[in-house]
């Protein structure tokens, strides 16, 4: 906790501290700082939509395929019982 109230007194004071950097610079830095941060733990992907639609087409995809691998077993398995129904 006390190291918690040592940076927060570092980040109040940083442009009095550090005399190249103005107070305009330390707000930009920590904006971005923020927002890189923010998007690593939220593991920020701008393509995730369309890698969600890829993964719904390509599970489509495999769908059909098993229903048609389905289809002809159970024609199959009809023909084999019921040879008359298999045609």
């Amino acid at each position: 906790e006390n190291l918690k109230e040592i940076m927060r007194g570092v980040r109040m004071h940083l442009a009095t501290l550090i005399d190249a950097v103005d107070e305009q610079q330390l707000k930009a830095m920590s904006l971005g700082l923020a927002h890189t941060l923010s998007r690593f733990k939220l593991k920020f992907s701008p393509d995730k939509v369309d890698v969600m639609i890829m993964q719904a087409v390509g599970l489509l995809d495999d769908l059909d395929k098993e229903l048609n691998n389905f289809a002809m077993r159970l024609r199959e398995w009809y023909g084999w019982h019921f040879p008359e129904m298999g045609k």
